[in-house]
């Protein structure tokens, strides 16, 4: 995959992805996204962040030790 197809592949991606928003604005129109007193979701994001971001940190570290892991592809010239 070239350089010209990477940016069409990710122009296409972040298409996609305002597409959907622009569809999910239309269909739900102005939806709030507050939590809920005493939900668990309320709970967690209070009580817990700090251990929710080092647990995505530390997902993050192996997806990317697991990148480092496999062979590099050989770019043709």
């Amino acid at each position: 995959m070239n350089k010209k197809d990477t940016l069409i592949f990710l122009g296409i991606v972040v298409f996609l992805l305002f597409v959907g928003w622009f569809f999910f604005r239309l269909i739900n129109g102005n939806v709030s996204f507050e939590p809920v007193e005493g939900s668990f979701q309320a709970w967690v994001w209070d009580n817990r962040s700090l251990d929710l971001a080092v647990q995505v940190l530390l997902v993050f570290a192996g997806a990317l030790g697991i990148a480092a892991l496999l062979p590099m592809e050989e770019d043709d010239h």
